[in-house]
């Protein structure tokens, strides 16, 4: 006798959830340098990922300012690695220059200046191996490369590698190139490409690779830091600079401007003395700051009284100077009595602050986005869809409850939402609230664009505890 498939009577078929984003990770932590790696091929990509030190030394060589700066990151306990997070190292795009040649030479020879010096000749039969040799006489190209060669139809393309930003145009001096038919050749510079600076080095990055922290090779010139800063202020991300001279922290200083301009985003950082030294203490701030695993349960962290490791304590730092940083909102590492500790000053917010609402608007964005998007079927615009898109915020919030970057409180702000009384109870007993409008009260434009009425959420911070003032009371 034939058999009959069940599927005549029963039919089943698998809908599996949807592809939803991954975690926002507020551990991944971006350098930008202008150094050289040996082998270009491994940045194909633009930027590579590193967990260790030793990955950053294969690439860049133990000298180099991009793996003392990795150094320091991973030593810290905790490091980003708490948080599963990764070092990215992303390289600037160097300014190509190019020498164009209206004919091709047959004796003669030229120089090139640059940076207020000029090169031994360079003559008209010269390789771009030799040309290079010379070329890397200059200051600051040291590791420039060049290719092509001298003659009409091809021209020699300088790269500035190992030179940070854009430069002043090179000039020609001393030609005396000379056709066969003895001619005058003349040389033309033209920029094909400019050199990149920090900010649009993170406009160009961002949509290459995931990081949230962000900072560099070097101690920025303050015009590069405030554009950059500008930058970082409208997206959800952490700039670290750090600057080594009492001036950056005076008023109108370098550090004070990012406070003046209201740059939350942008944490400043003093540390006198040397460059190097100063960037140590940048990359060990940046490795331990970024630590924190919000998931977990009471693990946020204020930067205030912290212990860095491989780093001393700021020689040059006095009262004075310790005055003029906490005015700026720069904080500093410093020694009381004996004891290295990092001194937090909130004048242009304090960090904990902008790292955990960092972590809370990412989270938010990542959990309505997966519930969107992990639907099977869709999301109904009914009061029962609202109260699953809201079910999937409050989960945000419950854990920002955990962690301690939130708590219960009494609410000291008049700017209130919804049902007042609701409001109030709920930031005293859960420590948030969240309200949407009736779907009933939509527009109609906003139905047909299948909108969600506004979700607002009010939280109530936990704060820190960062001094203390006591008054004793003698009785004899």
């Amino acid at each position: 006798m034939g058999e009959l498939a069940l599927s005549n009577i029963i039919s089943v078929s698998v809908s599996e959830q949807g592809a939803g984003a991954g975690e926002y990770n507020t551990s991944n932590l971006a350098i930008f340098t202008e150094e050289v790696p040996l082998d270009d091929s491994e940045f194909s990509s633009g930027y590579k990922i590193y967990v260790s030190p030793s990955e950053v030394a294969e690439d860049f060589g133990t000298a180099s300012q991009t793996y003392a700066q990795a150094v320091k990151i991973f030593s810290q306990q905790p490091n980003i690695l708490a948080n599963n997070g990764y070092l990215v190292v992303i390289p600037y795009l160097y300014e190509i220059q190019t020498f164009s040649f209206n004919a091709a030479p047959a004796s003669g020879s030229f120089k090139a200046n640059f940076g207020g010096s000029s090169t031994d000749v360079i003559p008209y039969n010269a390789t771009s191996s030799s040309v290079q040799t010379l070329i890397r006489t200059l200051p600051g190209l040291g590791e420039a490369t060049v290719s092509g060669s001298i003659s009409a139809s091809t021209s020699l393309a300088i790269a500035f590698r190992g030179y940070y930003g854009n430069a002043a145009a090179m000039t020609i001096s001393n030609n005396t190139l000379l056709t066969a038919g003895s001619a005058s050749v003349a040389v033309a510079v033209a920029t094909s490409q400019g050199g990149e600076t920090l900010g649009p080095a993170v406009t160009r990055s961002e949509g290459l690779v995931q990081y949230f922290g962000l900072m560099g090779t070097q101690i920025f010139p303050q015009a590069d830091m405030l554009a950059a800063a500008a930058i970082v202020q409208a997206m959800n991300k952490v700039a670290f600079f750090v600057g080594n001279l009492s001036a950056d922290v005076a008023v109108g200083g370098m550090l004070d401007l990012l406070r003046s301009n209201n740059y939350s985003k942008s944490r400043g950082l003093f540390y006198g003395g040397t460059e190097v030294a100063a960037l140590d203490f940048l990359s060990a701030y940046a490795g331990r700051g970024l630590s924190t695993n919000f998931s977990g349960s009471n693990t946020t962290q204020t930067m205030h009284l912290k212990d860095l490791v491989g780093v001393t304590a700021d020689p040059s730092m006095t009262q004075s100077l310790l005055v003029l940083c906490t005015a700026a909102g720069a904080d500093v590492y410093a020694s009381f009595q004996g004891i290295p500790k990092v001194f937090c000053s909130g004048e242009n917010e304090f960090f904990d602050y902008v790292y955990g609402l960092g972590w809370f608007v990412g989270a938010i964005e990542i959990a309505g986005f997966n519930f969107l998007a992990q639907a099977a079927t869709k999301i109904p615009q009914t009061e029962s869809g609202m109260d699953g898109l809201k079910g999937a915020y409050r989960k945000i919030c419950e854990q920002g409850v955990a962690n301690q970057w939130m708590a219960p409180g009494t609410w000291n702000s008049s700017i209130t939402f919804g049902n007042q009384s609701d409001f109030l109870e709920n930031i005293v007993q859960r420590g948030y609230y969240i309200y949407s409008g009736p779907i009933a009260t939509q527009t109609a434009a906003a139905r047909e664009a299948r909108q969600a009425p506004l979700v607002q959420i009010a939280v109530k911070l936990a704060g820190a505890i960062h001094s203390s003032t006591v008054i004793v009371y003698v009785n004899r």
